[in-house]
């Protein structure tokens, strides 16, 4: 049995994922010398804060869109693959963010934050663009 999708819960789980992305990318266009311990640990939050939300988001349409249980979140994006919603590239980079929260959560103390900067430098390109059509299937279905 499928449930219909929440697009008000699914936008304001874009809008924390958004806003998370323009705080980070704020605090990362200072190089890492620059940054203060307040603001390394302020980066590691919003990386969770993004981890959370596309989980929530994910398993959110997963189980109501498809009726599909999945195990964990990471076999929720593999059903999102399946059905088309998710390249490889945008599934391989919600993994690692996913992954790294992990880490910031449960073994905090390994985290080099320096690595962590370097990475988040990069950019979070598939991740727009997949909350981008995630965002317009909950509006379509």
């Amino acid at each position: 049995m499928t449930l219909s999708i929440n697009k008000d819960f699914i936008d304001k789980l874009v809008r924390d994922i958004k806003e998370s992305i323009d705080t980070i990318k704020a605090y990362v266009s200072k190089p890492y010398e620059g940054l203060n311990e307040v603001e390394k640990y302020a980066i590691r939050y919003h990386l969770i804060v993004i981890a959370e939300a596309l989980m929530s988001a994910i398993l959110h349409v997963v189980r109501r869109a498809f009726g599909f249980t999945p195990e964990t979140p990471i076999h929720a994006l593999s059903k999102l693959r399946d059905e088309g919603l998710i390249s490889n590239e945008e599934l391989r980079d919600i993994t690692n963010i996913i992954k790294l929260r992990n880490l910031l959560v449960h073994r905090y103390w390994i985290i080099d934050d320096r690595r962590v900067y370097e990475n988040i430098l990069k950019d979070f390109h598939n991740i727009l663009t997949f909350i981008k059509r995630l965002q317009e299937y909950a509006s379509r279905v």
